[in-house]
């Protein structure tokens, strides 16, 4: 029940209308008998919302687009992985000290080490941009012989330079995916309400490989439904989406996530038709 010890939560960013992140977040809090709440902000100024943060004592803040990078000369402190990355998705308040963290990059690697081992696979990234980078910095710690691809080639060979990869191009060029043994889809090529689109010609797909769509609505995209087809391994975009939640949750509350059922309430929302649509509509 809502009273005045509850401890508040919230998502900030522009759109936020269509964010999970309350209704998996909630479940969460009742699941462990905690009094939070957590509610979806849409912040266009993201100074004046820092100003709101300190100000009425709001214990944590997911951040998402377009907020991820301009949020963090709000902060006082960040953790290694977002000083890294050059974005943070998390933001914990500790008695007005505001530290910011990047729980994408350690759930991204999560969900896809529970399928595959990533030490010494070929890996190849299609897509160079905001959600691209935590999993290309991921791969090349885990390391993955890293070849990142983008529409733009200029960004692929950008990022490709900053973390190291072996190799970069166009991807209107896909053919490094045939002696792939990890392909990553870091685009938002499938997701609602484009559902019939897929990255990667179903040709290219191959037995030896493990698929990791980050589009999680719909759950089971038309490349994870063709990688199934060919025989892949495949991972579900929703798993990076539940596991970083998750993270947040412990970063909040101090208390261990209870993943069960922050997956169960997501899992049934994205079978309903849920709104939103990649890692970073949160």
């Amino acid at each position: 029940m809502l009273n005045a010890t509850t401890k508040i939560c919230c998502v900030i960013g522009d759109p936020v209308e269509h964010s999970l992140s309350p209704l998996i977040h909630n479940a969460a809090y009742r699941a462990s008998g905690l009094n939070f709440a957590y509610v979806a902000f849409r912040v266009k100024d993201i100074g004046k919302a820092f100003d709101g943060i300190r100000g009425f004592g709001i214990r944590g803040a997911s951040v998402t687009i377009p907020h991820k990078i301009t949020a963090m000369k709000y902060l006082d402190a960040l953790d290694d992985a977002a000083r890294e990355i050059g974005a943070i998705n998390t933001i914990v308040n500790n008695d007005g000290i505001l530290k910011g963290y990047n729980t994408d990059y350690a759930a991204a690697m999560k969900a896809l080490e529970e399928k595959v081992t990533i030490k010494g696979k070929k890996a190849v990234l299609v897509g160079a941009g905001g959600v691209g980078l935590p999993i290309a910095i991921g791969l090349k710690r885990k390391g993955a012989a890293l070849v990142i691809l983008d529409i733009v080639e200029d960004l692929a060979k950008s990022l490709a330079e900053r973390v190291g990869a072996g190799g970069f191009g166009s991807s209107t060029d896909l053919s490094a995916i045939a002696s792939a043994e990890i392909l990553i889809n870091a685009t938002p090529v499938g997701m609602l309400p484009r559902t019939d689109e897929s990255i990667v010609p179903k040709k290219l797909l191959h037995p030896k490989l493990t698929v990791f769509d980050v589009v999680y609505n719909p759950r089971e995209t038309k490349l994870l439904k063709e990688a199934k087809a060919a025989g892949c391994n495949v991972v579900y975009g929703y798993r990076m989406f539940l596991l970083q939640a998750a993270e947040q949750f412990e970063l909040f509350t101090g208390h261990k996530a209870p993943l069960a059922e922050m997956e169960k309430v997501l899992v049934k929302a994205l079978k309903g038709g849920g709104h939103a649509t990649s890692v970073d509509r949160r």
